[in-house]
């Protein structure tokens, strides 16, 4: 992976700001579990889409910034409530 780095400009708070597309693999991804007010227990991640480093930003700690463009993912485990037909189905 040994690719030259894509740099571009990205706006923050309306302000433009430089940044290196670090390409990255995953090593582990857990999901939070939670039991809801209607009975229903669902497991929640979020998955890393892109990550970013910010050019020439540290924090206090001398550490790099990076911006993480995630997508959330969703398991329904249980739930009592079910649907009989085709009326309200997600395609």
């Amino acid at each position: 992976m040994n690719s030259d780095p894509v740099k571009r400009k990205i706006k923050v708070f309306g302000k433009d700001v430089d940044v290196v597309e670090v390409p990255f693999e995953p090593i582990v991804e857990h999901f939070n579990e939670y039991k809801l007010e209607d009975g229903s227990v669902i497991k929640v991640k979020a998955v890393a889409v892109s990550v970013m480093r910010v050019d020439d930003q540290f924090m206090p700690d001398g550490s790099p910034v990076y911006i993480v463009l995630t997508s959330p993912a969703v398991k329904v485990m249980s739930s009592t409530l079910k649907n009989s037909g085709d009326e309200g189905m997600v395609n």
